[in-house]
């Protein structure tokens, strides 16, 4: 174990290892992801699905504009979120965290997804003693081991949730892969009236269609962006924005910040993320994530 006042350490980066679950929980879930951090470190979470994430060492802490909610220091529910969250850890820690589909938030917390959207909790308030037992079990495990561990965990808690509501991967298929301009048009494309959709989308999958189609096209630009700084912006945008200041805007309401001062800031956790994302699930980012199993 590396000494938080050790120098070294303090300028090591970040290390980022991801897994995908057994085939049949791929609908449920994006992956398993590892992150050891052996120096302190300031990153900006992406608006995602909901996570579960388990501090096996040092400590985490995750802050969110709008929200004053602690960080769990042992096992921690995240709702599905529509804006940055800024992480920090003081150095020498790890955490374990598990990426959920709306499916998997469905059928694996079974809790409102909007009355927990861009909150986090004690992952013991949804799962009891469990939370604490599955804990003690990652952080005797070593990586690994974790995936098998946590694929045991996952399918006996699928296996005993009841059956979901079949039209939720339909609304999840079409965010992923369409190009839809309007909550009308979002309903209208599935057959749906406006309605039955907004009720579903903000039970499932935190937010109102509107809200959730922008949020969308906004990841879209952001995994098509990457690295790729040497290109002119405009010509990487998702066609849904108008103009480069319509997407500034759009990035500022997301991000809390100008995509400048976003490209030009360190990710040391991000960056590799989306590397070692992309690599073993196709998906820079987990809000574009096919959740489909094989």
């Amino acid at each position: 174990m590396v000494a938080i006042g050790n120098s070294a350490a303090r300028h090591a980066l970040p290390q980022v290892q991801f897994a995908l679950p057994a085939p049949a929980l791929r609908p449920l879930i994006t992956t398993y992801y590892h992150v050891t951090a052996p120096g302190p470190v300031e990153d900006f979470l992406h608006p995602e699905w909901g996570n579960i994430r388990f501090s096996l060492r040092g400590r985490w802490d995750v802050a969110r504009p709008g929200s004053l909610d602690p960080t769990p220091q042992r096992h921690s529910l995240f709702g599905p979120t529509d804006r940055t969250g800024i992480v920090t850890s003081p150095g020498d820690a790890a955490m374990l965290g598990i990426g959920l589909t709306a499916l998997g938030w469905a059928m694996l917390i079974d809790r409102p997804a909007d009355a927990h959207a861009n909150r986090m909790c004690d992952l013991d308030q949804v799962w009891g003693a469990a939370a604490g037992h599955c804990w003690q079990a990652l952080c005797a495990a070593d990586w690994a081991a974790v995936p098998a561990l946590l694929d045991g965990v996952f399918t006996a808690r699928a296996a005993a949730a009841p059956p979901p509501d079949p039209l939720i991967e339909v609304v999840q298929a079409a965010l992923i892969d369409g190009h839809i301009d309007t909550a009308h048009g979002f309903a209208e494309q599935l057959g749906l009236n406006d309605r039955t959709l907004a009720r579903l989308c903000q039970r499932v999958f935190g937010f109102a269609p509107k809200r959730l189609l922008r949020r969308q096209r906004f990841l879209r630009t952001l995994a098509e962006i990457g690295d790729r700084l040497d290109q002119p912006l405009s010509s990487l945008l998702d066609g849904g924005y108008f103009d480069q200041p319509h997407f500034n805007r759009e990035f500022r309401a997301f991000m809390g910040m100008t995509p400048l001062a976003y490209f030009h800031s360190p990710r040391q956790i991000m960056r590799r993320a989306a590397i070692e994302r992309l690599r073993t699930a196709g998906a820079v980012v987990q809000g574009l994530h096919h959740a489909k199993a094989d």
